[in-house]
């Protein structure tokens, strides 16, 4: 009779994200996935922004012209962050809950329940963000998040695997 020393269990692999991409594991628990964007996605994102606000100045321009005082400091003011942009965008995974902590509709977090979330797909983005490669996270109530635009092929391929898996595993 011969007794066999159970095999040890082999360590899982280190992932390791392509460049432009930081994972932490934060105490709460979960990980944050960090993106930052390069200066070439940067620019990109950043031509609609700048003809918007070229805009913007021309309409104020007119206006202070034909003296129509308006106030457009208070409309300005709320899009200035969107207009200078964001270089880094976060998410974090969290057990129960993927959270965008990034700039989002005025400073607010995104949480999106895992139990609400039906699909996660990589798309093109919208011509305000120059067709650049974006998340984009479909809910059961038909909503639909556009997360970390201006990725590249490998950050998205790495995303987009690591949130798919994490939809399916079980709790």
């Amino acid at each position: 009779m011969t007794l066999t020393q159970p095999e040890p269990s082999l360590p899982e692999p280190e992932i390791v994200p392509p460049a432009g991409i930081q994972l932490e594991h934060p105490a709460s628990g979960g990980v944050r996935v960090r993106l930052q964007l390069g200066a070439g996605n940067r620019a990109l994102l950043a031509v609609p922004r700048l003809a918007l606000l070229a805009a913007a100045v021309g309409v104020l321009l007119q206006a202070w012209r034909h003296h129509v005082y308006i106030g457009f400091w208070l409309f300005g003011v709320p899009f200035l962050p969107w207009v200078l942009g964001s270089g880094v965008s976060t998410l974090l995974i969290g057990e129960r809950a993927l959270e965008v902590e990034a700039r989002h509709s005025f400073g607010r977090t995104l949480t999106l329940p895992r139990s609400r979330i039906s699909r996660i797909e990589v798309n093109r983005a919208g011509l305000l963000h120059s067709m650049q490669r974006a998340l984009y996270v479909h809910t059961t109530e038909g909503q639909t998040a556009r997360l970390l635009v201006g990725l590249n092929a490998a950050q998205a391929e790495f995303v987009h695997e690591g949130l798919q898996r994490w939809l399916a595993s079980d709790d």
